[in-house]
């Protein structure tokens, strides 16, 4: 293919061609944002964990709840709703928790809608360009009156051009959400247990307490 036949390409379907590049662009944005958001989220949400669990085995719930409030990642919002539930009404902690990591977890699927929606639709876009430029192609060659297989052939060489560009749109963008998905369930397991390693924490503090008391006024007497 030409240059020439390239440049008429460009003129005459730039519509087609600019929707793709602006869903190209769109894809990309949302990769990157997606990137950055999971880039180690596993290693910092065990650490906080593990600081969290280790303040409340020693009864410091207050410290627990600071840690909560200071740390940026997610499972942090998780757990200062349970500790905020479970001073209040400790029987509902674990409805709680489990409610706000399903939360937790939704927020990180933001913006992957967007991602499926132009890994589904580059193709179609694509196609619909080069319908749109094989009808130009055979219009032209009835107003001229002229036809054969090599010209047929180049007007639909052309054609063909958007849906190359839309299945390349497409093929990245559905690696990258099918790779997202994968990740993001791989996450949710894992707040999962480190709930659950927490609610189990919170579980010993009623026992923790009589203990405590005791051993006080053993001391004291």
């Amino acid at each position: 293919m030409s240059w020439e036949t390239i440049r008429n390409l460009v003129r005459d379907e730039w519509l087609i061609l600019s929707l793709l590049l602006a869903w190209s662009l769109a894809g990309l944005a949302v990769i990157c944002e997606r990137f950055y958001t999971l880039w180690n989220i596993i290693p910092k949400s065990a650490e906080f964990k593990d600081r969290v669990v280790d303040a409340i085995a020693r009864g410091d719930l207050g410290k627990a709840a600071a840690l909560a409030e200071m740390s940026q990642v997610p499972l942090a919002d998780v757990f200062e709703r349970g500790l905020q539930v479970f001073q209040r009404t400790p029987q509902k902690t674990t409805e709680a928790v489990n409610s706000q990591r399903g939360a937790a977890v939704l927020t990180l699927k933001r913006y992957l809608w967007a991602l499926g929606t132009v890994g589904s639709s580059a193709p179609f876009v694509g196609l619909f360009g080069t319908v749109v430029g094989i009808l130009k192609a055979f219009q032209s060659m009835s107003v001229a009156g002229t036809g054969g297989f090599k010209v047929v052939s180049q007007g639909i060489a052309a054609a063909l051009v958007a849906t190359a560009a839309g299945l390349m749109v497409a093929i990245y963008a559905v690696i990258a959400y099918n790779y997202f998905v994968a990740r993001i369930n791989g996450i949710a397991m894992q707040y999962k247990l480190y709930c659950e390693e927490f609610l189990a924490a919170l579980g010993e503090m009623p026992k923790a307490r009589p203990a405590a008391a005791s051993e006080t006024a053993a001391v004291g007497s």
